[in-house]
């Protein structure tokens, strides 16, 4: 009977795992290859270029230009160390998730601009598109697999399955498995450090101190790799460097050996930004301005910082808000899972096993440091580039689910065994937490059959075919087209783009003469819907319509107040720019947008890329399309 029994035991896990690997399998299937509607996110166009160029063998630049970063780069030039802007090396993104993009895009054979070009009705998806997004669904595979391994070191077989099942069925961390966000391969190098942390503590029990120092040690090494992949990775490395110094007795030695890890990783990285913008973090550091007041994207739309100062009067504030916006959000931003709020009642539960113990206070450390590095760097929406409460999905989820098999396994009731107990509380946790994904499923899948490869673009405001057969028919590669999403033009259009400032003057006094000095000219603007609305928040009370393109585009408002009129009266040929040739007062000395962008200003030949939803004004030689 015990044989029996041990045999039943071991055909239920392996039943298990056939479960989670196959809902692992068909749901990466299913968001890659039936669902999958292109990039949607800036920060993933924007790796991905830079990608593109490296797989070229032209290095770590990108084509993806910020008036901030063009302004200082022109300052800092020399006659010894002149600028070029068609070489522009990028300081802002951690170089691993886009060396594991140009690998895929250089084995695939679509780093080559023109060889993977779109053709006019065939589709509206880009092919690199999904190639960039297979690369996030590998490492969320690993993931899947390193999280299904970690929990079953720390609880048992049925606990991984049940927490590999939870993760697979949330909407949100698929859709971080074909985001192109280095989100996947971030959270495989936090498992890692994790698997590395739970053995030197198992060591460190044993009296083994060199053992323990040489797991912390390759713990940090995981570290490093996190960081390399995503800057944000700095702030949960630094909750674990917390947790060494509360947790083990010789914390010095511990620390000494963390730090040096990591400062291994991370050193050639540092040096290179500081050589090329001046700070060992590049431009990473700009997303202190969310906190700061002023906004990220406002600083980098600057022609330069102290137009856009940091404003720490209402900091406490602010910083408080968008810390409890991370705690009023912790449900959805980890993936709607819904034992995932019972870490934190898993926190005053005692584990029998010193490791179990040990590894919930170190993934608490470092949540909480990394809610601080949120908070910094204003983040709000479950979906974005520094989002890092995502990472701790697995861990929550797997302790929330011990915590609650743990309450069933106190409580009996007459008839009803153990196991029938908790295999219905997972059904229904399981149901339960994939409610948002299961709720759109017959839809997604009857698009995704019906339109099959012609697929279904992210628009508004994203429309691929625009840029990349029309918008790369009329422009040069070797100048700068002005845009509200220049990551988009830079990725789909090949062409350098820089994001349209908010005020004319820097555009006309600094911007332009910047480029100039680095060889480029401006060749046209291009309107997409990008502009067209803007989004309003709780914690920055962002207007929304019209005063929020006001709020959004400053002194090149009518510009894209003009793309929505038309396509409200598309009857009317409406030139609403032609109204902003004078300036107020008569004064002649102020520069106009009119006079820049109009009918009667230099660029002053507006082409419908995509009736009035995609517009470009270009000069009166870019010609017809």
């Amino acid at each position: 009977m015990a044989g029996m029994s041990i045999s039943g035991m071991k055909r239920d896990v392996v039943i298990l795992r056939l479960i989670a690997l196959i809902l692992l399998v068909v749901m990466c299937v299913f968001k890659l290859f039936l669902t999958f509607r292109g990039l949607d996110q800036p920060a993933a166009m924007e790796q991905a270029q830079i990608a593109r160029s490296v797989a070229q063998g032209n290095g770590f630049v990108t084509k993806s230009l910020r008036p901030v970063e063009v302004v200082t780069a022109a300052n800092r030039a020399t006659r010894d160390n002149p600028v070029n802007f068609t070489d522009f090396r990028d300081s802002s993104y951690a170089p691993l998730n886009v060396a594991a993009m140009a690998v895929a895009l250089k084995l695939t054979g679509m780093d080559a601009f023109d060889s993977c070009r779109m053709e006019e009705g065939v589709g509206y998806l880009y092919a690199p598109d999904r190639v960039i997004a297979a690369v996030s669904t590998l490492f969320f595979m690993l993931a899947m697999l390193l999280s299904y391994l970690l929990a079953a070191r720390l609880f048992d077989e049925v606990v991984a399955c049940a927490t590999v099942s939870f993760l697979v069925l949330s909407d949100l961390l698929l859709q971080y498995s074909v985001s192109g966000l280095p989100q996947p391969m971030m959270m495989c190098g936090l498992l890692g450090a994790l698997h590395c942390m739970l053995t030197a503590v198992r060591v460190n029990e044993q009296g083994d101190f060199p053992g323990a120092l040489l797991y912390v040690g390759l713990a940090f090494g995981c570290c490093g790799l996190m960081s390399l992949a995503g800057w944000m990775g700095l702030w949960p490395s630094m909750g674990l460097l917390v947790f060494c110094c509360l947790y083990f007795r010789s914390a010095g030695s511990y620390v000494l050996t963390a730090v040096l890890v990591l400062l291994g990783f991370l050193g050639t990285s540092a040096v290179l930004n500081y050589l090329d913008c001046g700070s060992v973090l590049g431009n990473a550091m700009m997303g202190l301005y969310n906190s700061f007041g002023g906004g990220e994207e406002m600083a980098l739309r600057s022609a330069n910082l102290s137009s856009t100062p940091l404003d720490s009067s209402n900091f406490v504030l602010r910083f408080l808000g968008y810390t409890f916006a991370q705690l009023q959000g912790l449900y959805e931003n980890m993936g709607s899972i819904i034992v995932v709020p019972f870490f934190l009642l898993a926190l005053l539960n005692r584990y029998r096993r010193e490791e179990v113990q040990a590894v919930k206070w170190a993934v608490f450390c470092m949540w909480a440091i990394s809610c601080v590095g949120m908070a910094l760097y204003g983040v709000e929406s479950p979906v974005h580039v520094s989002q890092l409460a995502v990472l701790f999905a697995p861990l929550f989820t797997a302790y929330g689910i011990s915590l609650v098999f743990n309450f069933l396994a106190r409580h009996t009731y007459e008839g009803v065994t153990f196991n029938q107990m908790r295999g219905l509380a997972m059904f229904i946790m399981v149901v339960v937490s994939a409610g948002p994904f299961l709720a759109t499923l017959p839809k997604n899948l009857y698009l995704g059959i019906w339109l099959g490869d012609k697929g279904r673009p992210h628009f508004p405001p994203y429309y691929p075919p625009a840029l990349n057969i029309k918008l790369a028919d009329i422009t040069n590669t070797r100048d700068v087209v002005v845009t509200d999403q220049p990551w988009a033009v830079a990725w789909y259009a090949n062409r350098t783009a820089l994001w349209i400032p908010t005020r004319v003057e820097d555009m006309v006094t600094f911007v332009e003469p910047a480029l100039q000095k680095g060889g480029v000219e401006l060749q046209g603007f291009l309107i997409t819907p990008s502009s067209h609305s803007a989004i309003t928040t709780e914690l920055t009370g962002a207007p929304g319509g019209m005063a929020g393109i006001v709020n959004n585009m400053g002194d090149f408002a009518p510009l894209a107040m003009e793309g929505k009129i038309l396509q409200l009266v598309p009857r009317h040929n409406l030139a609403l720019a032609d109204l902003f040739v004078e300036s107020a007062g008569g004064k002649a000395h102020t520069i106009t947008m009119g006079q820049l962008v109009s009918s009667r200003g230099r660029f002053s030949e507006r082409v419908p890329l995509l009736g009035a939803e995609l517009l470009y004004y270009g000069k009166p030689s870019s010609g017809e399309l």
